[in-house]
């Protein structure tokens, strides 16, 4: 590119943030001037959606201003669960959307606006489109967003899944000049022809996350009537935000594309980050997979749930430990949202379209730098994973047996160190991985006067000739004062890894230092996320033993006094990782201009008076039922609904709600239209064993105080 146009590009990339578009086209490969358009269909019956309340088919879009060259790819975006009515509030000087009715009447009241959820993800929609993308950014206020759950589909994540596929058999017919809805005026385009649907991206925030998979999975479904509706659909990618994980009797995996789920550290929403579980899943999963996708995860620190939506402007989190906070407790974050433009961007530039470049990917493996506009921001951490299991992954050792042994029932060794088999992550409630994950965790205390060391040993040998690295995920628990202290840029522990071959040698040791920072874990105060990411090796690192005779794979600890450290999922890889001049060419068109104002270092959130919340709670036992199924009638087990009251509004999220009695937690609830009334349905036995005058709470938000109701009265 030249100066001049890389100058173009400079101040366009700035000028994007701002909504300012240039009106000239930068450059014959991007970036592109952007024009946007609209359409909004409101209040349909949409069965193939909902059969039980009305939808909108209602979207921005976004496309370079002159479409030349053939069909375009096209990106799909998907908001999460929020307030779909707002006020402004003085106090705040920001939009609080603290209710709900338009969900079902399509009104909002008396000064209040409907909330525009999709316009959130505008910075990212007008770069992706400057690069040559049909943008289409969904509002899925009506009926689904702070809706009322269905059975089997409690979040509305399935129903979500079907929006994101009508919108595209609505473009689809478009494209292809047929359909019974005309193109608006709004849509400021003639869409004939435009869109290369064999070419699709979906981006999904928190429950639009888990709707994106939802999209995936429901499109392929055997009974599935979208692959008539939608000619020649392929959705090559899927880019979540926060994701939502199990809020469906589903299990919703992003198998078969390439996946990329970006975790803010400090969400205050989806506390326990349960997007690691989808990530976790493309190591269990037992479906053969052949399509040649990459996976992977980037921890992002300092950041929270909200502000990735730009009109989302009341935070969830109360602050950062262990790191700075790139938000505030209210309006928005500019460094935040950098953080979604340096890995959403070339994500979907590497993976969506005939044009794609791969090589914007290298970003994603461990095993390379990461650009320096986004270091410049904060830290990131990743997993990652360059192919399904299969042939060109092999798992080597998981710790899936009981402590002591291997996979294959062979001992393991250890050496001033203990070692226990368990799932990884915290310890408390909020579990960020899947059940059925498991690391050997390795601990020791300055008492140990032993070299130290835990090794995996194999019988019969392994023969390794034919990979190129090796792979493991790993994290530090918090041990000693760790945790007591911010978190070091540079990391606050190192370890070896070694193989040992047949002929007795050892190989030379591998510092995982070369590769990552491993750190003590971030989070917010009360809820640490010691999360899994990737190290990896290339064997040739590993020099001085027999690859085809490999007898154990041994970590090293000699030089730290004292630690306790996860290690899970070890993998052979036949591919080396991407090369690292890949991300020099990708970071070249992204310019100092994207520079961000210095982080903020703390937060201070609004203080709270506990009496003027005004709570109440009443108890409503509902008697058995009749109800018509296809068998005939039966009846429903009595339930009782716990109704609470608040004058300080509930709000909107995409976690469950969890009410707690005594030590009990139950998760779910309904929250009334206004935002102050919620009911929490249980049935008749489950309340019949709560403890009589036990405490009652409710915790949403992590920046929100609990909700306290006093005492249980049966």
């Amino acid at each position: 590119m030249s100066l001049k146009s890389l100058l173009r590009c400079a101040v366009f990339t700035l000028a994007s943030v701002c909504t300012a578009l240039p009106t000239v086209v930068q450059a014959e490969d991007g970036p592109f001037a952007v024009t946007t358009g609209s359409y909004r269909f409101a209040g349909r019956d949409e069965p193939l959606v909902a059969t039980d309340r009305k939808v909108d088919l209602w979207a921005e879009v976004y496309r370079p201003t002159k479409l030349s060259g053939g069909p375009l790819p096209v990106a799909v975006f998907l908001h999460g669960n929020h307030g779909t009515c707002g006020k402004f509030d003085k106090e705040l000087q920001v939009r609080v959307d603290s209710g709900a009715t338009y969900t079902d009447t399509g009104k909002c009241g008396a000064g209040e606006v409907v909330v525009p959820n999709h316009l959130g993800y505008e910075y990212l929609a007008k770069q992706l489109a400057s690069w040559g993308y049909i943008v289409v950014s969904i509002n899925a206020n009506r009926g689904i967003t702070a809706g009322i759950g269905d059975e089997g589909d409690w979040g509305l994540n399935l129903m979500r899944g079907r929006l994101i596929l009508r919108h595209l058999a609505l473009l689809s017919d478009w494209n292809s000049g047929v359909g019974k809805i005309p193109v608006p005026e709004t849509l400021k385009f003639k869409p004939l022809g435009t869109m290369d649907l064999s070419q699709v991206g979906l981006m999904g925030h928190s429950r639009g996350g888990e709707g994106a998979r939802a999209a995936i999975q429901q499109f392929r479904d055997a009974a599935s009537p979208y692959p008539a509706l939608i000619r020649g659909l392929s959705i090559k990618s899927v880019f979540e935000i926060g994701p939502v994980d199990g809020q469906t009797d589903r299990v919703l995996d992003a198998d078969g594309v390439n996946s990329m789920i970006l975790l803010p550290a400090c969400d205050g929403d989806v506390l326990n980050l349960q997007g690691l579980k989808v990530f976790d899943r493309t190591f269990l999963s037992r479906k053969p997979d052949a399509s040649k996708t990459f996976h992977g995860t980037v921890y992002v620190w300092g950041a929270n749930h909200n502000a990735y939506n730009t009109e989302w402007q009341t935070s969830d989190s109360p602050g950062c430990s262990g790191t700075d906070a790139l938000f505030q407790p209210a309006g928005r974050s500019k460094p935040q949202q950098l953080t979604a433009v340096q890995t959403l961007i070339p994500f979907f530039r590497a993976t969506v379209g005939a044009k794609a470049d791969p090589s914007l990917a290298a970003q994603f493996d461990p095993a390379n730098s990461l650009p320096s506009p986004l270091l410049d921001i904060t830290n990131v951490d990743r997993g990652y994973l360059p192919a399904p299991v299969g042939d060109a992954v092999q798992k080597l050792e998981t710790f899936s047996q009981q402590t002591g042994k291997s996979d294959t029932g062979i001992p393991t060794t250890s050496r001033g160190v203990e070692v226990v088999h368990q799932r990884p992550g915290s310890t408390e409630w909020w579990f960020e991985h899947e059940p059925e994950a498991r690391v050997a965790t390795v601990s020791w205390t300055a008492n140990s006067n032993l070299s130290k060391m835990f090794q995996v040993n194999f019988s019969p040998a392994k023969d390794m000739s034919a990979f190129k690295t090796l792979s493991f995920r790993t994290t530090l628990r918090c041990f000693g004062e760790i945790c007591d202290f911010p978190a070091s840029a540079d990391g606050e522990f190192a370890y070896g890894v070694r193989l040992l071959d047949g002929n007795g040698q050892a190989s030379r040791t591998y510092l995982t230092s070369r590769d990552v920072r491993i750190s003590r874990p971030v989070g917010m105060s009360d809820t640490l996320h010691p999360i899994l990411y990737t190290v990896q090796v290339p064997l040739s690192a590993l020099s001085g033993v027999d690859l085809s005779q490999i007898t154990a794979l041994r970590f090293t600890f000699h030089d730290q006094k004292i630690g306790t450290v996860d290690i899970g999922d070890v993998m052979l890889l036949k591919s080396d990782p991407a090369p690292a001049q890949a991300i020099a060419q990708s970071s070249a068109k992204s310019p100092t201009a994207w520079m961000a104002a210095a982080k903020v270092q703390a937060i201070s959130m609004p203080p709270h008076d506990p009496a003027a919340d005004a709570n109440t709670m009443t108890i409503v036992r509902k008697p058995s039922s009749a109800r018509a199924t296809s068998a005939g009638a039966s009846r429903s087990a009595p339930m009782v609904d716990i109704v609470v009251t608040s004058k300080r509004p509930f709000p909107f999220t995409n976690a469950f709600p969890r009410f707690k009695v005594g030590n009990k937690t139950i998760p779910g609830g309904t929250i009334g239209p206004d935002g102050k009334t919620m009911t929490i349905s249980i049935p008749e036995a489950t309340f019949n064993e709560l403890p009589t005058g036990a405490d009652v709470s409710l915790s949403l938000l992590a920046s929100a105080p609990p909700w306290k109701f006093g005492p249980l009265k049966k």
